[in-house]
């Protein structure tokens, strides 16, 4: 298997770009805190921990819900800015700190939720500590965006970007790399005897996004981060330059 230490680069490229990660990533439709609620069975008074908030785009509407939660961030940036976005919220914490590296509170969690991170985890890893934290009848809502634009003209037009600058993410359309990753969460899950009743919930929704707004979201992408120089300016003014031919609106379908 792939070993936790070979993605620290790409998850700590993050949080250098932690306000526009916030500003720009899509966030997280009601329906979806509405079914990780219903199908948890998650108390009222249930204690949520959260794996890699980031900027807390899912731990905003579960604090607004009134939940208490401890949430795990290992970038100090982004882990900074959650903690100043949900500071009206008393029954929130937010610790800087790598969920490997957390000191387990056994048996103390109702929900154990991780969305867009958990990829970065093994699944024999992160599902062992999960049994540990959570109560007998807790449970995991493991969360992952899926950007489902292939068919937009302004995808197919960026096509052959991608295949000069960043030939791995070319290969997507055929298989999305991250849709795999969180499908070895699913196939573990369903192969575990500490965990039952697995569901398997998907809602579509859009967003469009301005020219400014499009290049910050892909600023905010660790693939796109680590570009080297000149290729990462060439590309982003390649970039430009497309959104400008579309009149700098690009609708994105997510799922």
């Amino acid at each position: 298997g792939e070993c936790v230490a070979d993605h620290l680069p790409l998850r700590t490229t993050f949080d250098a770009v932690a306000s526009l990660y916030h500003e720009v990533r899509p966030g997280y439709p009601d329906a979806i805190i509405d079914a990780i609620v219903a199908l948890s069975g998650l108390p009222d008074t249930g204690r949520i921990l959260e794996i890699g908030c980031g900027t807390g785009q899912i731990t905003h509407p579960f604090a607004q819900r009134g939940y208490a939660m401890l949430a795990l961030e290992l970038g100090p940036a982004l882990a900074a800015l959650a903690t100043e976005k949900l500071s009206p919220y008393r029954t929130v914490q937010v610790l800087n700190v790598a969920f490997e590296e957390w000191p387990v509170e056994a048996a103390a969690f109702d929900l154990l939720l991780s969305a867009q991170a958990m990829h970065w985890i093994e699944p024999e890893f992160g599902l062992a500590r999960a049994t540990e934290l959570l109560k007998p009848r807790g449970a995991i809502a493991l969360v992952w965006h899926l950007d489902r634009s292939e068919h937009t003209d302004f995808y197919q037009a960026t096509q052959p970007l991608y295949e000069r600058f960043l030939p791995s993410d070319a290969q997507r359309s055929r298989v999305d790399p991250l849709e795999q990753r969180a499908m070895r969460y699913h196939d573990a899950l369903r192969q575990s005897s500490a965990f039952a009743g697995l569901s398997v919930v998907r809602h579509h929704w859009q967003r469009e996004y301005t020219g400014p707004q499009f290049l910050k979201l892909l600023h905010t992408f660790s693939n796109h981060q680590v570009l080297p120089e000149p290729q990462k300016t060439q590309f982003f003014q390649a970039m430009e330059a497309e959104l400008a031919r579309f009149g700098n609106r690009v609708p994105r379908h997510y799922e």
